[in-house]
């Protein structure tokens, strides 16, 4: 009896799928000034986000908060107290596909080459 996924193509599959996640994830991309993006960069520098996607994008607002609280880099960024309230709510009130965007976004930024790497930069 042939397997039912006899003549699949384990690869091409995967392959597909990450090209349709990196369309998704560019549909959903968040509009934030520079220096918005900047902070997301930073909270995200050297983190390992978890497999459980949901619980990740849930959590961006608390990883913004928190970089707030303990990150100069972050809180430079974002400023005054009351921006970086505004702009945790504002994450909180995104879809998940949008979370997930930012998140994806910031980790492409970390990853080797990225052609922006070298312009992030605290004045």
């Amino acid at each position: 009896m042939a397997s039912a996924c006899e003549g699949i193509n384990f690869s091409g599959s995967i392959n597909g799928m990450a090209s349709e996640y990196a369309v998704i994830m560019e549909e959903n991309k968040p509009e934030l000034t520079e220096d918005q993006w900047n902070a997301l960069y930073s909270v995200y520098n050297g983190y390992m986000p978890s497999e459980d996607a949901n619980r990740e994008a849930r959590l961006l607002s608390w990883h913004v908060s928190e970089g707030y609280q303990y990150d100069d880099t972050v809180r430079e960024f974002l400023g005054a107290k009351e921006n970086a309230v505004d702009f945790i709510n504002e994450i909180k009130g995104w879809s998940l596909t949008k979370q997930l965007s930012a998140i994806y976004h910031a980790k492409k930024f970390w990853c080797k080459n990225h052609p922006d790497h070298d312009e992030l930069v605290v004045s």
